[in-house]
């Protein structure tokens, strides 16, 4: 018995064998039962017969048949070498349990960073020569996989492994002249030629049927400019594309999205076409509206810190100021100002100041947020807007500057306003002279002035020149020339264009918004985002500016160019690209990267 036992575990059918020898136990042990004692425990017998104890019998031989082996990836890529030189690794560990009689079983999968396992093909036997088939065989399933699985970070591969008695078929051997190629994880011959598919089981004029392998098959449409293909399994469509013929040895394959370049007999361009959102063409404005106020502060030093010391507000009908000496102190003057306008008549209104981000809501914030509900909006490091909620109204403060890019003054006279900026000494005032009266300040104390204009200021005045009155005055005049500004500009930008400029905080955003209502087709310019976004953008960068002090021999001259506007004229001059994003692949590439993104219309 002993020996017979050996014998059974030698025999690569030990595991059938061990069921049929006690299988033939059972029925002796039954025979004696029934037969023979014809006693009532036969219920044992019946319990130890069934299929559970079978297949747990099947399971207790073979479940020592399967290893498995963890490597650690260091999360990164999947790359072609980095792969190669993983599973080289592995090969070698398991290298000495092949002999001249046996081959392996094995499954790879990936498990990513963020803990999601994917199993990379079918099982596959291999023989101790089958290494390098293996590899390729993998990198060909990864290459046509989404970006996804080639972008996301790879903690670890497992590969599950055995090893069976007995060596497994050699691999197909392409057929002559015919290459291969896996895409989609199957393996599809590099050719237009029907017969190159499978065994042909019948032909109706330009419609082929074809075996591809046991339970798979083909049917081919062609004509003289396409093939359609589609694989079966048991009645179920495994795959559907279509073959483009270009020339007797060039065709494209299109398989959803992705689109594939052969050219005798190799693949040598790939292209997949990103599924995304395109920009849409806004409407345009119904009726010009300025509902916004204008807002200015004028500030002294203290302790080298700027102190406010007059505010002003324009809502293009009624100005309002608010002077120091008229409150005990700055918080009391500041939260007067904003309370002022923070009533139901002014709800939703665009308060503008000029210079804001850099200058007035420094002082005003920490007001803002005793207020009410403060939301500033941050571009860059760089304020561009603050919402103020308040008892269910809101006021929107903006900073006019990134609206119309100059001075106050330069504005004033572009635009031709009634009421242009005016003059003040602005370092005159301090914390002591606030209600000065007396003659016009020196000189000095003006900004941007000359000895003409400065003149012309003094005659005005005969000794009676009253600080509070002229702050006043000169802060109520820039808040009524940047509210002119502001008017006469959104007028010319809705005449135009059909916009209103307070609905844009930004001049870019103003301009983007002119050329989707005015000038942009429908469906033309994607919405871009992440690694794609970045790796186009990285396309329209400029080159490095840099400045040398030219050098010539003794009594040669040399000529320095420079260009101005280049990338702009070069914007206005020539066509911008758009259209669908789409992965451009080439084999061979020894002029450039050997993939990039691309728009093509």
């Amino acid at each position: 018995m002993e020996k017979l036992v050996k014998k059974l575990e030698k025999s690569k059918y030990s595991a059938e064998l061990f069921i049929l020898f006690k299988l033939l136990l059972l029925f002796l042990v039954w025979i004696i039962f029934f037969v023979i004692f014809q006693d009532s425990s036969h219920n044992v017998v019946l319990a130890a017969l069934s299929g559970d104890n079978i297949g747990k019998l099947r399971k207790t031989r073979s479940k020592n048949v399967w290893n498995e082996l963890t490597v650690n990836f260091g999360s990164k890529v999947f790359t072609t070498s980095l792969f190669k030189s993983k599973f080289n690794k592995f090969w070698k560990e398991i290298e000495d349990g092949f002999t001249h009689n046996n081959h392996l079983f094995i499954l790879l999968k990936i498990k990513y960073n963020n803990g999601e396992f994917v199993t990379i093909g079918k099982l596959q036997k291999l023989n101790l020569s089958d290494k390098n088939w293996y590899i390729n065989w993998i990198i060909d399933n990864m290459e046509f996989k989404s970006e996804y699985y080639n972008e996301t970070l790879i903690d670890s591969i497992i590969l599950s492994y055995g090893f069976k008695t007995g060596r497994t078929a050699a691999k197909e051997k392409r057929k002559l002249n015919v290459n291969y190629v896996i895409l989609n994880e199957m393996k599809l011959p590099i050719s237009t030629n029907p017969l190159d598919f499978g065994k042909l089981i019948k032909q109706l004029d330009n419609n082929y049927f074809l075996q591809y392998e046991k339970g798979i098959t083909i049917t081919i449409n062609k004509s003289d400019d396409n093939n359609d293909i589609e694989f079966f399994k048991n009645g179920n469509s495994l795959i559907k594309f279509q073959d483009q013929i270009i020339s007797e040895n060039k065709f494209i394959r299109v398989i959803d999205n992705k689109k594939y370049y052969f050219e005798n007999g190799e693949q040598f361009v790939m292209t997949k076409e990103l599924k995304t959102e395109f920009i849409p063409k806004t409407r345009k404005s119904n009726k010009l509206v300025n509902n916004f106020i204008t807002l200015d502060i004028e500030t002294f030093v203290k302790n080298n810190i700027l102190t406010p010391f007059c505010v002003s507000i324009y809502d293009g009908k009624i100005v309002s100021s608010f002077y120091l000496t008229d409150y005990k102190n700055v918080d009391e003057m500041v939260l007067s100002a904003l309370s002022s306008i923070m009533i139901r008549k002014y709800n939703g209104y665009n308060v503008y100041m000029h210079n804001m981000a850099k200058f007035d809501m420094i002082f005003l914030f920490k007001y803002l947020i005793k207020l009410g509900k403060v939301k500033p909006i941050i571009h860059h490091n760089r304020l561009i807007s603050v919402d103020l909620n308040f008892g269910g109204y809101q006021l929107k403060f903006r900073d006019s500057l990134l609206l119309l890019l100059n001075s106050l003054n330069k504005l004033s006279k572009s635009f031709k306003i009634d009421n242009s900026k005016t003059v003040f000494p602005i370092f005159f005032v301090n914390e002591n002279n606030l209600n000065y009266i007396g003659e016009v300040p020196d000189i000095k104390h003006f900004k941007d002035i000359n000895l003409n204009e400065y003149g012309n200021y003094k005659t005005k005045f005969n000794g009676n020149w009253n600080l509070k009155i002229e702050a006043i005055k000169y802060c109520n005049l820039d808040c009524i020339s940047l509210h002119q500004v502001l008017t006469k500009f959104n007028k010319m930008i809705f005449d135009l264009f059909g916009q209103n400029v307070h609905h844009y905080r930004t001049l870019p955003s103003l301009a983007f918004a002119i050329f989707r209502s005015n000038f942009m087709k429908e469906d033309l310019i994607p919405r871009l985002s992440g690694k794609i976004a970045k790796d186009i953008r990285q396309g329209y960068t400029g080159g490095a500016v840099d400045m040398y002090i030219p050098q010539s021999k003794p009594g040669v001259k040399i000529k320095c160019y420079d260009v101005n506007s280049l990338y702009p004229s070069q914007m206005e001059s020539r066509l911008m690209p758009i259209g669908v994003p789409t992965f451009f692949w080439r084999k061979y590439s020894k002029t450039g990267p050997r993939s990039i993104w691309i728009l093509l219309l």
